[in-house]
């Protein structure tokens, strides 16, 4: 289940600090100005608990059971550009200002199907954004909408991807999507997700719970059109110029695997095993990490040639989240079951150090987040932050433990609310 909920779930949120000036910290993190008057700090080492600004409550989806318990996880459904946050639920996408909490709300233009509840389980979820990079960013969430009728033309289901100025949070065009056949008369809601984009290429995925079956649609964002879609494959990851997924045979298959296609034109270049729960994530700039159950019952996590599928490294199988830090580390833990954390060199997939560790008498943290060569996360002491590439304690107390940071904030839960905290340090 975890997952399944991790694909649909996304990440991050950021505030602006009002902070005059700028200088290099003291355990290595440096700071920019980004616009005048205003201090970011890459990584934070400290955040301002006293000054949180009150997130919407979907900027806590995943975070929570439907009981209001903290699950745990690393599971951010909000998506930053600069001081703008974005999240989105099945009707609208929410263009969040971090500095005074106000909210603009962008709905789709058809109206939205809604799933009753928004969650399978205990979990809630929202529907990933992603912002693409780029002298003008664009924040992309999608929507499964319903057309009316009209003249001749029936009514009929269709994928809406709305596709906002990050800066202004104003709406920069939109695009319908036909969905599968085999999705139209489906006894499941639909859902879709926006999984990735480099360059001029965005890559949306719609399918449902039951039958697990989606399809990938490839969407050129300069001309604002298909390039190719591809019927029971889930797109997860873009790396080196290929898009990386989870594809079947057929929507009944008891077996998937992980494949890799080729960015512009969809072209399949390889297919690995047959497996079962088989799931594809980030291995960072080389490499894709899957994991997956063989035929023969044998669970893996492996480092992946995105290119090729060639298998480059094989990893101690983890049940658990692993995130890239953005400079050279691949973090696993476990926030369940037993704390415990790994990081892993993205470069060649050696281990470089793991937690807990009885001979020096460390102990494992709870993660909440990986960002910029700095783990965040809390024991039963407090807030911690770790250096990623080394697993050394940090000598500066954070304040909270933030689930999405960026140089400018940290977004924490207070009890079950989320607040924004600005980066101080």
């Amino acid at each position: 289940m975890s997952r399944d909920v991790g694909r649909w779930a996304s990440c991050v949120l950021l505030l602006l600090g009002a902070v005059a000036g700028c200088s290099p910290q003291p355990d290595g993190a440096t700071s920019t100005s980004a616009k005048p008057g205003r201090a970011v700090f890459d990584p934070p080492a400290k955040f301002d608990a006293k000054a949180g600004v009150p997130m919407p409550k979907a900027a806590t989806a995943g975070l929570l059971s439907a009981k209001g318990k903290d699950l745990g996880l690393l599971r951010n459904p909000v998506k930053l550009y600069k001081d703008m946050a974005y999240v989105a639920t099945q009707e609208n996408l929410l263009a969040i200002d971090t500095t005074k909490g106000a909210v603009t709300t962008i709905a789709p233009q058809a109206k939205p199907v809604s799933n009753p509840g928004n969650s399978v389980g205990f979990f809630t979820f929202t529907h990933p954004v992603v912002i693409t990079e780029g002298a003008s960013p664009l924040a992309l969430a999608s929507f499964v909408v319903k057309q009316p009728a009209a003249g001749t033309h029936a009514e009929r289901v269709l994928v809406e991807l709305t596709a906002v100025n990050a800066a202004s949070a104003q709406v920069a065009w939109r695009l319908s999507l036909d969905v599968p056949e085999w999705a139209k008369d489906m006894p499941y809601p639909l859902t879709p997700r926006v999984a990735a984009s480099s360059g001029r290429v965005a890559l949306l995925t719609v399918g449902a719970f039951k039958p697990a079956g989606r399809m990938t649609y490839a969407i050129d964002l300069v001309d604002h059109r298909v390039l190719w879609t591809r019927d029971l494959l889930e797109a997860t990851e873009i790396v080196k110029g290929t898009m990386v997924g989870i594809t079947k045979d057929t929507i009944d298959s008891d077996y998937q695997a992980a494949a890799g296609y080729d960015l512009n034109t969809g072209e399949r270049r390889w297919r690995g095993e047959d497996s079962e729960y088989p799931a594809v994530g980030t291995g960072g700039p080389r490499f894709v990490h899957v994991r997956g159950q063989n035929k023969a019952g044998v669970s893996f996590d492996r480092l992946v040639d995105p290119q090729t599928g060639v298998i480059q490294k094989e990893l101690p199988h983890m049940d658990g989240d692993c995130e890239y830090d953005g400079i050279s580390t691949l973090v696993c833990f476990r926030n369940w079951k037993g704390l415990s954390v790994s990081a892993f060199d993205t470069s060649n997939g050696e281990l470089r150090w793991t937690l807990p560790n009885k001979a020096t008498n460390r102990i494992a943290p709870t993660v909440t987040a990986v960002w910029h060569g700095r783990i965040y996360g809390r024991t039963e002491s407090g807030p911690l932050t770790l250096d990623a590439r080394t697993g050394e304690d940090l000598p500066t107390p954070p304040s909270i433990a933030p689930y999405a940071v960026n140089e400018y904030v940290g977004l924490a839960l207070s009890g079950t609310n989320a607040m924004a905290y600005p980066a101080i340090g």
